[in-house]
């Protein structure tokens, strides 16, 4: 009981907080604990039930919910029959006198060393494969089916191995053929995560090729405006040229006021507040940046960029940063969009073996306390959409020197993610 509660923590630790899952050892010993008596080996089903009902009533998620428990049943099935299988070949007794004698007390240490090690094991390989979440949503019903079909063939053979006796060779029969099994599982694992993983790669480089175009696009077209201004200059100065030949100070006010003064401000455009993006070397950075920048601007919002120094790489992966920064400036421009002096502020800061990435947006006076917005679920645009701040903490806290601050300051959001 201890060691399948352990191994879903293991598992799952980034979703459960241990004093959940200290309260699902409680509660399933008690449930459990009786029925095992009346039931025997049938009460695993009960706990595995009662398992998934609480993954499930916490991570609202059926698939992980579901495998996660049933993939700790079968790493504490394989743990206990290799610990059966080391004993029996090593002390020649079957395995009553084993765990019935003095050999009990190494007996289920052992049994519970091995039960953890296979358990972060499969969290190593979960947390290696960066595809893994989109593995899940692609392909997590055909996963979670080849679980239960494991967990069914594993119990069936314990039940037909419990009816003619647990013999010592039935015993080592028995754990060769579920090492395999569990080999043949881990090995259709990775050949999904790879095609996942190649399929996610060919996405993230069409979305660079397209945030990429649309800077290209943005840089063309400052670069026709350039051309354009170029061309009216010397004009303009012409048509002033007479206002101060006949000493017209009075016409050449008027004139200025009305004619050359809106051509200034239209100069003031938001896109040439996005220059000094040219500073910026990463060019899945540089896309994500211009293309939400450029959204903001089109929404009449006074976007700006500030990269001083040049930003040659970032130590963070590039799907990963971009799913960051697309989550902070979506909801930057959202709720900028909503005040009337609507403004989003974005700041590159290198610092000695980082970069600090700031985004600064007006906010609402009335918003919800910080705690409520990162909550799984809580939005302010109805009920099943606000998952995107809980899904940027979870991203940052898979990432290994990432750091997210988030507070308000003077009618400002500021959202500061920093990468060492």
């Amino acid at each position: 009981m201890l060691t399948l509660n352990l191994s879903i923590y293991i598992l799952n630790q980034r979703r459960f907080k241990f004093t959940f899952s200290l309260a699902m050892f409680v509660i399933s010993f008690a449930v459990v604990y009786p029925l095992y008596y009346m039931i025997g080996v049938a009460s695993i089903a009960v706990i595995l039930l009662l398992c998934i009902a609480m993954s499930y009533w916490k991570s609202r998620g059926i698939v992980f919910s579901v495998i996660i428990p049933i993939l700790a049943i079968i790493i504490s099935v394989i743990s206990d029959y290799i610990t059966s299988s080391i004993f029996i070949y090593f002390s020649s007794s079957s395995l009553d006198e084993i765990t019935s004698g003095g050999l009990k007390f190494v007996y289920y240490p052992t049994y519970f060393v091995i039960a953890i090690i296979m358990a972060y094991a499969a969290r190593f390989l979960f947390t290696k494969f960066q595809a893994f979440d989109l593995l899940i949503r692609r392909y997590g019903i055909l996963f979670a089916v080849l679980c239960v079909i494991t967990v069914v063939i594993f119990y069936a053979n314990i039940l037909i191995g419990k009816q003619q006796g647990f013999t010592n060779a039935n015993i080592q029969a028995n754990s060769l053929l579920f090492a395999f099994y569990f080999i043949l599982l881990i090995g259709v694992f990775l050949v999904l995560t790879r095609s996942v993983m190649k399929e996610a790669a060919m996405q993230s480089k069409q979305e660079q090729y397209e945030r990429l175009q649309e800077y290209t696009d943005n840089l063309e077209m400052m670069y026709a405006d350039m051309q354009k201004f170029r061309h009216d200059y010397i004009n303009i100065l012409l048509s002033m040229s007479e206002y101060i030949r006949s000493k017209d100070m009075e016409g050449l006010s008027t004139y200025f006021d009305n004619k050359i003064l809106p051509i200034s401000q239209g100069m003031q455009n938001n896109n040439y507040k996005l220059g000094t993006l040219q500073n910026v070397k990463v060019q899945e950075l540089k896309g994500i940046l211009s293309s939400k920048l450029i959204r903001a601007q089109e929404l009449h919002i006074n976007a700006v960029v500030e990269a001083v120094e040049p930003i040659e790489a970032i130590n963070m992966d590039s799907v990963k940063l971009c799913r960051c920064l697309g989550i902070i400036l979506d909801n930057a421009i959202e709720e900028a969009v909503k005040c009337e002096a609507s403004n989003l502020r974005v700041a590159l800061v290198k610092r000695s073996g980082g970069l600090l990435i700031a985004v600064a947006n007006s906010c609402q006076p009335n918003g919800p306390e910080l705690h409520q917005i990162f909550e799984k679920g809580f939005s302010t645009k109805g009920t099943g959409r606000g998952l995107g701040l809980s899904n940027l903490r979870e991203i940052v806290s898979q990432c290994a020197g990432v750091t997210l601050d988030t507070y308000r300051k003077e009618g400002q959001f500021v959202q500061e993610l920093e990468v060492y």
